[in-house]
């Protein structure tokens, strides 16, 4: 008896000791600049639409999150990488990319994507406030190279105008 309330008190432990740490990092991730909001499945259709990857090409996700549009551009043949500040959201992405056997084609960077290397990118992912917008847009374009795809899902750059537009995504070519 004694030996089965110990391991029940392991296992409750445990659990309690998971949910403490998942609290720490959605806590940590309000205070971001940038916090983590999951794009929905359809919204994810309607980017890779306008993102026309191209198999071999790279993707850049600024702020990757759960690391879904790194997952959806490998699937299409891209070198998918992602920026993401959260630790925990960098776990989750990279556990996705190998249980889908992407590991090969999605790096996951633990760093802002303010120092991210946009040089490389085809295509860049944004989705970000509103506030935050006129800041990104600098950045994209002072960093990609002429040509470069930018989808932004949600919140236009507001000194661009977009090539095409679709339920709030947008498509801005540098």
């Amino acid at each position: 008896m004694a030996f089965l309330l110990t391991i029940l008190f392991i296992i409750v432990f445990i659990l309690l000791l998971f949910i403490v740490i998942l609290f720490f990092f959605f806590i940590f991730d309000l205070f971001l600049e940038l916090p983590y909001v999951g794009t929905k499945r359809k919204r994810i259709e309607t980017i890779m639409s306008f993102a026309a990857l191209k198999k071999g090409e790279t993707a850049v996700d600024l702020g990757s999150g759960d690391g879904r549009l790194l997952i959806s551009a490998a699937q299409k043949g891209a070198f998918a990488v992602g920026y993401e500040i959260n630790p925990l959201l960098v776990a989750i992405s990279s556990f996705h990319a190998k249980i889908k056997g992407l590991s090969d084609h999605i790096s996951v960077n633990k760093s802002s994507f303010w120092k991210a290397d946009l040089k490389i990118a085809d295509v860049v992912f944004v989705y970000a406030m509103r506030k935050t917008m006129p800041k990104l847009e600098k950045l994209v374009w002072e960093k990609c190279s002429k040509g470069t795809r930018v989808v932004v899902n949600t919140n236009p750059f507001p000194g661009k105008k977009p090539q095409k537009s679709k339920d709030g995504i947008y498509l801005y070519k540098v």
